[in-house]
């Protein structure tokens, strides 16, 4: 998003410069390059402002995020995905599912 923005703010404020260019080498009507001047450029402007102030507060919301249960949002041990009670769950779930996987009759191989 803050990539976005920095690109739509930067070529928005080329449009600026082009109509101001434009407007005092008389390629369109000076009015016209007046009017449409400033709200380009003061919208370039902010999108140029938020992209950059987005990819600086980018790395600290990926931060904040780490360390937390996927499923309940408790706080876990480095490195880990789940909270103990979920990580627990998760593990009898999966066991359960090889048991269940485990007790279909196997298909035979002919030969």
């Amino acid at each position: 998003m803050g990539r976005f923005l920095r690109i739509a703010g930067l070529l928005l404020l080329a449009v600026a410069t082009w109509l101001l260019i434009a407007g005092e080498s008389g390629w369109i009507a000076v009015e016209m390059a007046d009017a449409w001047f400033g709200p380009v450029s003061q919208s370039g402007a902010a999108m140029l402002v938020l992209g950059l102030l987005s990819g600086l507060f980018a790395p600290m919301t990926r931060r904040m995020r780490q360390g937390r249960c996927v499923r309940c949002g408790a706080g876990t041990e480095r490195g880990q995905t789940y909270c103990m009670d979920h990580l627990r769950q998760t593990l009898h779930e999966a066991k359960d599912r090889i048991r269940r996987e485990g007790d279909r009759p196997r298909p035979r191989l002919q030969e």
